[in-house]
């Protein structure tokens, strides 16, 4: 008695695994576009470390000349991030605390810095 039933030849793929390829691609798509919002997050929170330390920086030497550090250090933080100034110590220290816009709402990023200047 001969078999009904056909066998796929070797090296074609079966009937029943036609379109799973695409399901995969399909399923990793949201794991990439988190993977890319983590990555700019975490690019624009290292643009925001480096922007604090700058303005804290060029805020105390205003404050050593006695100039107003405030104002300085919201001219040196692009406007689409938040600033604000203290001034502290017996010496001119100014701490500059800038607020990183977020891309993924969990993160509520606000980056502090400090600098003394004699």
């Amino acid at each position: 008695m001969l078999s009904t039933c056909r066998r796929p030849r070797p090296g074609t793929p079966a009937r029943l695994d036609r379109g799973t390829a695409t399901l995969e691609v399909v399923g990793m798509i949201p794991l990439v576009i988190l993977l890319v919002f983590i990555l700019v997050q975490t690019a624009i929170a290292l643009y925001g470390i480096t922007t604090a330390q700058t303005a804290a920086r060029q805020g105390a030497r205003a404050y050593s000349q006695g100039s107003d550090p405030s104002s300085v250090v919201r001219e040196s933080v692009p406007s689409w991030m938040g600033a604000s100034t203290e001034t502290f110590g017996p010496g001119h220290g100014v701490r500059a605390v800038v607020d990183v816009p977020d891309l993924i709402p969990a993160f509520d990023l606000q980056i502090t810095k400090q600098t003394v200047m004699p």
